[in-house]
């Protein structure tokens, strides 16, 4: 029997299934004139349910609930790494034909390698996530991860949705690359773990949300800030020790208008919290262009690690100053150029950053 799949279920599994609101009365109707029966439009859910869950049931049969029961897969972050110029195209490939090998061999799924037309490795992965807490026929969600290698100035990019199947395909794929390659392979992360000072991390943020390529900020409308817990019990005497309450707020979140020029979070910054995630809209420089809505933070807010980001979507230009409502997703190829602009931004701001954390300049790190 393959792992992930489910072959017999209870009838009280089978009961809620069908009495599911997301299965359609059309279907209902499709499901038992499979079987040969006829049921009236007038026939109660409930009741035709209860009938259903008596009867045995096939595999197919099974398969079909769980895709009409199956969650809609969210459109996942990307994470990204850059690797040095040291290392042959084909080493690449090498290495992303023997990741999807490891993945076949191993049932997690089905992968394939491809070199498309403009150079790029693709790897595509189809896969099955087990969700245990959720009723039996809606366990199994089926998802599709696309990890690319890309050719840019300083080497290669490599790219992956942001989630811990991922991560786990991407540090195998790099074991593969170094394995394929005579020469060190250098891979450089978005993270600013070696920086611990509040304000300067803060500062990657605005400063990275300023201009991504063209874009310009428009406004922030949602700021999340984190406030590191510290052991200090060494350097508490006790009468510091007897006024303690134990009262440490860890995180907080800021929604609106001009949310980071509010007092609000000028109060928390001289607290001690920084921002380690953030959502902003952006905007061409040429009239009449829509507004880009981008959202980007480090996973692991206490280590400033785990860099991830998308772009949520755009809002059409309607007239001067009117702007649609409802935000709609932009073109594989405009997605895909933001993304690019908002890594080469990342790491550029990682060395300014670095610098000033050196010392190098002081006078412009935030107040």
């Amino acid at each position: 029997m393959k792992s992930g799949y489910i072959y017999s279920v209870s009838d009280k599994a089978l009961f809620d299934a069908v009495n599911n609101s997301k299965v359609s009365n059309q279907e209902i109707l499709d499901i038992f004139f499979a079987r040969g029966i006829l049921v009236s439009k007038n026939t109660p859910r409930k009741e035709l349910a209860s009938y259903y869950s008596r009867l045995p049931s096939s595999f197919q049969e099974f398969e079909r609930l769980t895709n009409t029961l199956g969650t809609k897969v969210r459109k996942e972050r990307s994470s990204s790494c850059q690797i040095s110029k040291n290392v042959e195209k084909d080493a690449l490939i090498q290495a992303a034909q023997e990741l999807c090998k490891n993945i076949q061999a191993n049932q997690v799924g089905i992968a394939d390698c491809n070199i498309l037309p403009n150079g790029e490795i693709e790897v595509k992965i189809n896969y099955e996530e087990l969700k245990l807490d959720r009723s039996e026929l809606r366990q199994t969600v089926k998802k599709e991860a696309v990890i690319v290698i890309e050719k840019n100035k300083d080497g290669y990019t490599l790219r992956t949705p942001a989630n811990p199947d991922c991560g786990k395909w991407k540090e195998d794929l790099i074991q593969n690359i170094q394995k394929e390659s005579s020469e060190e392979i250098l891979f450089k992360d978005i993270s600013l773990e070696h920086i611990a000072d509040h304000k300067l991390r803060t500062e990657f943020f605005t400063e990275l949300i300023m201009k991504i390529g063209e874009l310009e900020l428009l406004d922030v409308t949602d700021a999340y800030v984190f406030h590191p817990k510290k052991d200090n019990d060494g350097d508490l005497d006790e009468s510091d020790a007897e006024i303690d309450l134990g009262v440490h707020i860890s995180k907080a979140s800021l929604k609106g208008e001009g949310v980071l020029q509010s007092e609000e979070i000028k109060g928390l910054y001289e607290k001690g919290f920084y921002i380690w995630k953030i959502v902003w809209r952006c905007q061409g420089a040429l009239p009449g262009s829509d507004q880009i809505e981008l959202e980007a933070q480090f996973s692991e807010p206490e280590s400033f690690t785990d860099f991830s980001y998308i772009v949520k979507g755009q809002y059409r230009y309607k007239s001067l100053n009117e702007y649609s409502q409802t935000r709609t997703p932009l073109s594989y190829s405009m997605e895909k150029d933001i993304l690019q602009k908002l890594e080469k931004k990342a790491h550029e701001t990682i060395q300014l950053i670095s610098k000033k954390a050196g010392g190098e300049d002081e006078e412009d790190k935030i107040p």
